[in-house]
């Protein structure tokens, strides 16, 4: 008997380009090898972990082990995590960025001033700033990056936070002014997203292979199905240079060759860890450290289809879900945090609205009842191919029976998945993963697969977009968590816990960034 081969299809880089699935959860491919041979090998990794002595990290290297090759190097052309892993921060470069800390900071802009209408926003740049290829970047290639962006209808999995943006003007060569049709306080960070980093009009049709930006770390040739290098730029604008002069990016195409290099010390990080065995958690010469990345496990409903479209039932099911039982789903060595509504717990404008629910299942069949929704009433689950999903519908499924639903469990793989769930929205309920950063906007879109349309969530929207301070914005942002948790939009249940797991000696890691980013230019070997 040999154990099944998944490999990575093309249905599930939508996926990933849609946001609704991190892709470092895509099942890594595996090889079809006998249990004998498995066993074989499994006892020599062990024998490696036990014998051999860890190669010594270099002073100015560094080997980062990811789960999956990504498609392309543009990350104005891919969401796709792995992509901006190696090269957000690293190679590309916007006019704003998200730090270790999850702040919005200035970048390739130095600062920014907004008219007293809120409608124009003048962005003074930085100076002396160079492409990788030599080629200066000033407020033309700005407005070249980000035009290009705006015409990118179905490319650009971020250009929904730019639809107030009416035009970009370059006023001089250091001077970049952005004309809006209405204020959008949100503009500065949507900046700092991975699909709006500055490009030149010389090599944006190139970078999906060969990336050229203005960061501190070139690329070297990709090296396709094993890695891609980055070589320290020497002629980067900040003159506090990264200690790492090289890092490579190894692909883990298999989970017996990631502990294999685990065990022989092979690798100095291995990014993105969901699951670890207690053997490698337990070693003494690494430490898993915290990662930002936003990943919202929920149990999307169709709020258009009966008897969902009924409050009354969304509550009920709301009711019904017991968050303990999730824990389990990434094994006891990683805790997910438990949420109540579609926001990162890390944010500082996060409510806590876990308990508005509370677990009760007599509370939850008094309201099927009073919806007149009868015992045995069958729901179906859409099953996406990922582990959550195959572990979490069962929990789904006992939960959802407890209040006298049944669950009919229906499997689907990513492009049956995309065609049926996401585009034609034919569905009662589904497990998945939403991944991108605060991205409670997509309750204010039209047509958007939740079938959620209200007017109430909407206006809150448009006043987050129209705040003129942190602490205006992030009491809307309050407003829209308490609004959609009201109306039971879908059941909340964690955030996915994702880590790095590092050599002690290495610091200086972003771990509050909520992009998925692997940002070199603060890490350094401590001896």
């Amino acid at each position: 008997m040999k154990e099944q081969s998944t490999v990575v299809d093309e249905g599930e880089r939508q996926a990933v380009e849609q946001g609704l699935l991190p892709a470092c959860l895509l099942p890594p491919q595996r090889l079809q090898r006998p249990r004998r041979m498995l066993w074989l090998q499994g006892l020599l990794a062990l024998l490696c972990w036990l014998w051999v002595i860890p190669a010594q990290a270099g002073s100015d290297s560094l080997r980062i082990g990811i789960q999956l090759e990504p498609p392309s190097l543009d990350i104005t052309t891919t969401s796709a995590g792995t992509a901006s892993e190696i090269t957000y921060a690293n190679v590309y470069e916007g006019l704003t960025f998200i730090d270790g800390e999850g702040k919005v900071k200035p970048r390739l802009a130095t600062q920014w001033q907004v008219s007293k209408d809120g409608k124009t926003v003048d962005f003074e740049l930085r100076g002396q700033v160079l492409y990788h290829d030599g080629k200066p970047f000033n407020a033309r290639t700005a407005v070249f990056s980000l035009q290009r962006m705006l015409k990118m209808t179905s490319m650009n999995a971020y250009l929904e936070w730019f639809d107030k943006v009416a035009s970009v003007e370059a006023v001089d060569d250091q001077l970049l002014r952005i004309h809006l049709t209405a204020p959008d306080s949100l503009l500065p960070y949507a900046l700092a997203l991975p699909g709006a980093v500055m490009v030149h009009p010389d090599t944006a049709d190139t970078n999906a292979v060969q990336p050229v930006g203005t960061g501190p770390y070139r690329v070297k040739p990709w090296r396709r199905g094993h890695s891609v290098s980055l070589v320290r730029n020497d002629s980067w604008w900040n003159s506090l240079k990264p200690q790492i002069r090289e890092a490579q990016f190894l692909f883990m195409t298999t989970s017996f060759e990631t502990e294999s290099m685990l065990a022989e010390g092979r690798i100095d990080v291995l990014s993105s860890v969901t699951r670890l065995t207690g053997a490698f958690a337990g070693r003494s010469d690494y430490v898993m450290t915290s990662r930002g990345v936003e990943g919202k496990q929920i149990v999307a409903l169709n709020n258009a289809r009966a008897p969902l479209n009924d409050i009354r039932v969304r509550r009920a099911l709301s009711h019904a879900l017991d968050r303990r039982e999730y824990h389990g789903i990434y094994g006891p060595l990683i805790q997910a945090v438990p949420i109540g509504t579609h926001f990162s717990p890390f944010h500082p404008a996060y409510v806590d609205l876990v308990n508005r629910y509370p677990y009760d299942v007599e509370r939850a069949k008094a309201l099927l009842r009073e919806a007149g929704v009868a015992p045995g009433t069958v729901l179906k689950l859409a099953l996406p191919p990922t582990d959550y999903g195959r572990y979490g519908s069962l929990i789904v499924a006992r939960q959802m029976e407890a209040i006298g639903i049944q669950v009919e469990i229906v499997t689907m793989d990513w492009p049956t998945w995309l065609d049926k769930v996401f585009k034609q929205k034919d569905y009662d309920m589904t497990v998945i993963m939403h991944v991108e950063p605060m991205d409670l906007n997509i309750y204010a879109r039209s047509g958007y697969y939740f079938n959620y349309d209200n007017r109430a969530f909407k206006k809150i929207w448009e006043k987050v977009r129209a705040a003129r301070n942190d602490a205006e914005r992030n009491e809307q942002l309050g407003q829209a968590q308490r609004q959609i948790t009201e109306d039971a939009v879908n059941l909340f249940i964690q955030l996915r816990p994702e880590r790095n797991f590092i050599r002690r000696e290495l610091a200086g890691m972003w771990e509050h960034c909520p992009i998925p980013v692997f940002a070199i230019e603060n890490l350094r070997w401590q001896n």
